[in-house]
C-alpha cells in the first residue's frame, strides 16, 4: 500500500508517497496535480475535476493499472496539488505547466514559432513591407498571421513584381547614390534616387494594402480606370506596365484554391498514427480559400486515443497561434464545452468545435489526414535515414549511446583576443536552433584553446546536469588537447559516463581530417566522402559558422568602442546605445551627424563630433550633411 504525508497549508501543498495510503488531506475539488521523481524532476501533469477521486486512481494496487501509469507510480517520489477555482482554471494551468516543466509522460507540442506577419510602416516617406513575428503598437499596418513563411515569402514575391515596393533598409536607401539591381529588372520603383515621386509611391501603397486586405475586385477596377487614363493621354508605357499589373493580378485569383465561401475561416486537423508516434496536420481555411497547413510530430506517446490527443493539442496548439472561427477535427473530444469556453476567453469570441458527418467539412477533413498521412511516412523515411546513420557512427566511433542528440562545440578567438566559445545542438541529424547558445570565455587569458574548450565543457554539463538536458555526444573542434581538457571536466564533475565524446581535428595537408576519440591511441581517418565523416563534419562547420559571427561582432564592438572612446563625451553608456542603433561599426561610420542625432543621448553638436571623426579616420574631408562612399 501506499502512503501520502502532506502539509496542507503548502501552496502547492507537496505528498511523499511510501506504504500506507491516505488521501484525507485532498480536497474533492478541481485543480491540478504533478507528479515528481525522487530528485524532483516533473514526471507527469494532469488535471481533474475531483483531486481526490482523480488521485485515488493513481494510488490503487497496481495490477489494476495501465501499464502507463503504472510506470508513473513506479518513479514517482512524491506528487503536489494546485486547487483551483473551477475545472475551467485547472485546464489552463495544465498547459502552462506542461510548457513550462515538458514532462517525459506528458505529450508536449514541441512547435513554439510565432506566426508570420507583414509590416507596412506607413509612418515613413516611402513604406516598405517586411516580415516580423510580433505585432506592437507602433502606429504600423500588420496583415497577418499568415499560416507558414513559405505563405509569406511568395507573397512578397507577388508585391515586389506586381507593386515595385522597396526592399531595402530606411538607412540603406538614404545613402544609397545609384539604384540597385531590383530596379534594373523592375522589381522596385527607386524613391532611393529619386525614381518615383511620393505622390506615386503612395499610391502604390494604397494598391498594395488593397490586395493584402484580398480586395482584389475594386484594386482590378481602380486599376483599370488608371490604364484607361494613361491610354486616353498618349501615356503608352504608363498603360502597358498597368496592364500588366492587370494580368498577373487576375492569374493569381485564378490560382488559388477556393474552398468555401469568403466568409469562411477555419483550421481543419488530421491525424495519422503510426505504433507510438502520431502526426497532426492543421489546414488553414481564411476568407474561404486554403492558405496552407502546418504539420506536428509528436513522439512516443503511450495509450492516449485519438480524443485525448485531441483535447492535448487544441490545449497546447492554440495557446500562441490565431484563433479560426471554427476548428473541424474529426472526432468527438470529451471536455469540449470546457475547452470551448476557455477558447472563447483567447479569443474574445466564439470559436466553434465542430466534427461534420458529410459535405465540404468532411472533404476537408480527408484532405488534412492525407497530409498527415503523407507528412507521417516522410518523417518515418527521415528517422530510418537516420536510425542508419546512428548506427554507423555508433559502429566506425565505438560510442555508448545512439547519437540522437549531438552538440558541437568551437573556440573562436583573435590572438587570444575576446574568446568565445560557440555551441550548435542537431537532434536526428537536423540542427535544433533553440540549442544554439555562445559563451564568453572568462577565466581563461592568452592563446590557449584547450584551457577555453575546458571552461566552455565544464560550464554546458555543469548547467546540462542541473536541467537535464545533457546531449548524447560532444563533438569538438581539435585534436588530442582539445578532447583531453574536455574529457578532463566531464570527469571532474563525474559525467563522464553520461554522454560520448569525439573530437575532429582539421585537415593538414593530404593526410585528411583525424578523429580522435578517449582511449584511442591512433586517430582515425576516413575516406572523403565518408557519412560519418561528413556528418561530424557538417556539426563541425555549423559550429564554427556560429562562432565566427559572434565573434565578429564582439570585435566591431571592441573596435567602435576604442575609436569612439577618443571623442570627449563619449563613455561606456553612449557606446553601447551606438552600437545598439547602428547594429554595428559599419553602421555608425555610414550614419550621418543628423541619423546619429536620433540616438538617445546624443545632442546635435556631439553628433557632428563623432560624424567627423569617423570621417578622418576613414582619410575622409568631412562636409556637411550625408557621407557616400
Amino acid at each position: 500500500m501506499i502512503t501520502l504525508r502532506g502539509e496542507t497549508d503548502m501552496k502547492p501543498a507537496r505528498f511523499e508517497i511510501s506504504n500506507t495510503t491516505s488521501l484525507a488531506t485532498v480536497p474533492n475539488v478541481s485543480g491540478v496535480y504533478l507528479f515528481r521523481d525522487p530528485k524532483d524532476t516533473v514526471l507527469y501533469v494532469g488535471k481533474a475535476r475531483d483531486l481526490r477521486n482523480r488521485l485515488a486512481s493513481y494510488l490503487k494496487s497496481g495490477s489494476s493499472l495501465s501499464p502507463k501509469t503504472g510506470l508513473i507510480m513506479k518513479l514517482a517520489g512524491s506528487f503536489e496539488i494546485i486547487v483551483t477555482a473551477n475545472e475551467k482554471e485547472a485546464l489552463i494551468l495544465e498547459a502552462l505547466l506542461i510548457k513550462e516543466h515538458r514532462p517525459k509522460y506528458n505529450v508536449v507540442l514541441r512547435d513554439d514559432k510565432a506566426y508570420p506577419f507583414l509590416k507596412l510602416d506607413v509612418n515613413k516617406p516611402f513604406p516598405r513591407l517586411s516580415v516580423v513575428r510580433r505585432r506592437v503598437k507602433d502606429g504600423a499596418l500588420y496583415f497577418g498571421p499568415y499560416p507558414s513563411a513559405g505563405a509569406v515569402r511568395e507573397i512578397m514575391r507577388s508585391i515586389s513584381c506586381l507593386f515595385r515596393l522597396r526592399t531595402c533598409s530606411y538607412r540603406s536607401m538614404k545613402t544609397r547614390a545609384r539604384a540597385c539591381l531590383l530596379h534594373q529588372i523592375g522589381r522596385c520603383s527607386a524613391p532611393c534616387v529619386g525614381a518615383v515621386s511620393e505622390k506615386d509611391y503612395a499610391d502604390q501603397v494604397r494598391q498594395v494594402r488593397l490586395f493584402l486586405k484580398g480586395r482584389t475586385g475594386p484594386l482590378l477596377r481602380n486599376l483599370r480606370v488608371q490604364m484607361e487614363k494613361a491610354s486616353k493621354a498618349l501615356e503608352f508605357e504608363k498603360a502597358a506596365i498597368l496592364r500588366d499589373r492587370i494580368y498577373s493580378i487576375e492569374k493569381i485569383v485564378e490560382r488559388q484554391s477556393i474552398v468555401a465561401d469568403m466568409h469562411a475561416n477555419w483550421d481543419v486537423i488530421g491525424l495519422a498514427r503510426s505504433g507510438y508516434d502520431w502526426t497532426l496536420s492543421v489546414l488553414q481555411v481564411r476568407d474561404g480559400v486554403v492558405q496552407g497547413h502546418d504539420v506536428y510530430n509528436l513522439s512516443r506517446i503511450i495509450e492516449e486515443t485519438d480524443q485525448e490527443i485531441l483535447s492535448i493539442f487544441i490545449r497546447q496548439f492554440y495557446q500562441q497561434s490565431p484563433l479560426p472561427k471554427e476548428i473541424i477535427i474529426p472526432h468527438d473530444i470529451e471536455d469540449s464545452d470546457l475547452i470551448s469556453e476557455w477558447l472563447f476567453d483567447l479569443a474574445g469570441r466564439k470559436v466553434a468545435l465542430r466534427r461534420p458527418a458529410r459535405g465540404l467539412k468532411c472533404r476537408l477533413l480527408e484532405m488534412a489526414k492525407t497530409n498527415a498521412a503523407q507528412a507521417m511516412l516522410s518523417f518515418e523515411r527521415q528517422h530510418e535515414e537516420w536510425q542508419e546513420k546512428a548506427s554507423l557512427l555508433m559502429d566506425m566511433l565505438n560510442l555508448k549511446y545512439a547519437p540522437e542528440k549531438v552538440e558541437g562545440m568551437d573556440i573562436s578567438t583573435t590572438g587570444g583576443e575576446l574568446p568565445v566559445g560557440s555551441l550548435v545542438a542537431f537532434y536526428r541529424g537536423r540542427p535544433n536552433k533553440k540549442g544554439y547558445r555562445h559563451y564568453n570565455i572568462k577565466g581563461v587569458s592568452g592563446i590557449n584553446d584547450c584551457a577555453m574548450m575546458r571552461e566552455m565543457m565544464l560550464r554546458r554539463i555543469v548547467r546540462g546536469k542541473e536541467r537535464r538536458d545533457l546531449p548524447d555526444l560532444f563533438l569538438i573542434d581539435g585534436g588530442r588537447g582539445q578532447l583531453g581538457h574536455a574529457v578532463e571536466a566531464a570527469d571532474s564533475e563525474g559525467l563522464l559516463e553520461e554522454f560520448d565524446l569525439v573530437a575532429l581535428a582539421k585537415q593538414i595537408g593530404d593526410e585528411g581530417e583525424k578523429i580522435f576519440r578517449p582511449g584511442w591511441s591512433e586517430p582515425l581517418i576516413l575516406p572523403r566522402h565518408h557519412p560519418v565523416l561528413l556528418f561530424l563534419q557538417r556539426v563541425r562547420d555549423e559550429a564554427h559558422r556560429f562562432g565566427i559571427n559572434f565573434h565578429r561582432k564582439r570585435r566591431d564592438a571592441r573596435r567602435l568602442c576604442s575609436r569612439l572612446s577618443e571623442i570627449s563625451g563619449i563613455g561606456p553608456k553612449r557606446q553601447r546605445a551606438l552600437l545598439k542603433h547602428f547594429g554595428s561599426l559599419s553602421g555608425v561610420c555610414m550614419a550621418s551627424s543628423e541619423e546619429i542625432n536620433k540616438v538617445p543621448g546624443i545632442s546635435k553638436d556631439l553628433a557632428r563630433t563623432i560624424y567627423e571623426h569617423l570621417r578622418s579616420d576613414q582619410g575622409t574631408n568631412p562636409a556637411p550633411g550625408r557621407f557616400v562612399n
